[in-house]
């Protein structure tokens, strides 16, 4: 069977709105480890929410990530105002393949260096405990946790890695805001992303004239060596990825591990005892509620049987994985996959930050900001979601978690465990 062929009742519907994530990877699962499906705009793929499966083709030399060998994209058959073509389309490290990828990486690296990432250990710990210090004027009331904290820290975070004035980090925020805003029109989306892109023009702009230690600034001395490879559109591009993905994957990695916590209020006594530990709970959350829904797409380069199913993928089709799937796969994490517990103890490792050359650069920043987070939210307070009105999903193929986070916080009565 081919994807072009598939009688329509076969294919499995891939919400677009993402109403319940988690049961349609349990849907998805049952159908088998790879399934047809139909997305909006009448766009087909192959979908998997098997672990092993997707770790094959995520990893898989037989596939691609640039879109050029995406056959029905080629042949026109793709919406051109399909939502998320664009992002999909986007120039640089996301959607190159082979040599050109490993160029653009090995560039990005030197920029973003792990001396960079620990360098920012003291401002993430700043950040925290300023916005720690507003949440306790807000105590016994009930706020949206998302907006105030976990939203704050990524976006705090990544300006100061850009280099960003308190100014234009305003502006960027405010009008990131107006991209995700389920609210937003489609008029304010489109002035959203424009503001997003004049204020990182304006930076790099700035950057050239007056460079200093940041990202902005390597990534600028990187594109001046001999073997300059990042043109203006490409740093353009790579820093528009490290917003989008990195304040993203932490927004919602946080909003994720708050709700788990407080869900599971006996995890919140076993983290102040140490009965479990900050790693455990957010590589857990990771894998049992991940941040990421679906990672679109992997593309056949030649005809591919993979290991463990009796399907092939015909060259230019392309795959969706559906990473949260991924992390309730009993077959990859046991009978108890859907049980939430920090402890387990695991043979597989999650896919939430992807596998295989594209593995998220930014991966080490985004659980240092999260183990943070979480270990000094979790030290001053008590969190109480009981009476709580609870929020939609964020609509999107790629996010998985709330649009809001509401939350009753008053002062923690817990002393916790020694350091």
């Amino acid at each position: 069977m081919d994807l072009a062929t598939c009688p329509d009742d076969e294919l499995f519907l891939l919400d677009p709105h993402a109403a319940n994530v988690l049961d349609e990877g349990r849907r998805l699962r049952a159908r088998g480890p790879l399934v047809p499906t139909l997305l909006d705009g009448g766009v087909r793929a192959w979908a998997t929410g098997d672990r092993a499966v997707a770790e094959a083709v995520l990893g898989g030399r037989q596939f691609r990530k640039n879109p050029l060998h995406w056959s029905a994209l080629r042949a026109g058959n793709v919406p051109r105002d399909w939502g998320i073509l664009e992002f999909i389309t986007m120039p640089g490290l996301l959607n190159e393949d082979g040599d050109r990828h490993r160029e653009l990486r090995s560039l990005v690296s030197k920029a973003f260096t792990p001396s960079r990432v620990e360098g920012l250990r003291p401002q993430v710990t700043d950040i925290v405990e300023a916005l720690l210090g507003d949440l306790r004027t807000v105590s016994d009331q009930h706020i949206d946790l998302r907006r105030r904290f976990a939203f704050e820290v990524p976006m705090r975070i990544i300006c100061a890695l850009f280099g960003l004035d308190l100014s234009a980090s305003e502006a960027l925020a405010r009008d990131y805001t107006a991209i995700h805003d389920s609210r937003s029109t489609p008029e304010q989306v489109t002035a959203g992303k424009m503001g997003v892109a004049t204020v990182i023009s304006a930076l790099i702009a700035e950057k050239r004239q007056n460079p200093s230690d940041d990202l902005t600034s390597a990534l600028i001395t990187a594109t001046d060596s001999e073997n300059a490879v990042l043109d203006e559109g490409l740093l353009i591009a790579t820093l528009m990825l490290f917003l989008f993905a990195g304040h993203e994957t932490t927004a919602n990695l946080i909003t994720n591990a708050v709700k788990a916590l407080t869900d599971h209020p006996e995890q919140i006594d076993a983290m102040r005892s140490g009965t479990v530990t900050v790693d455990q709970v957010v590589e857990e959350t990771l894998r049992w509620n991940g941040p990421i829904n679906t990672v679109m797409f992997r593309y056949a380069a030649e005809d591919t049987t993979i290991r463990g199913t009796d399907v092939t993928v015909l060259a230019g089709e392309p795959v969706v994985i559906c990473v949260a799937a991924t992390g309730r796969d009993a077959t990859a994490f046991g009978p108890m996959a859907d049980t939430y517990d920090p402890g387990r103890s695991v043979i597989a490792q999650h896919l939430a930050f992807g596998h295989g050359a594209h593995y998220c650069i930014g991966a080490p920043l985004a659980r240092m900001m999260a183990r943070t987070a979480l270990t000094r939210l979790v030290e001053d307070f008590d969190l109480d979601r009981s009476q709580a009105p609870e929020a939609g999903p964020i609509s999107s193929y790629s996010s998985n978690s709330d649009t809001a986070l509401w939350v009753r916080l008053s002062p923690c009565t817990t002393s916790p465990a020694a350091a």
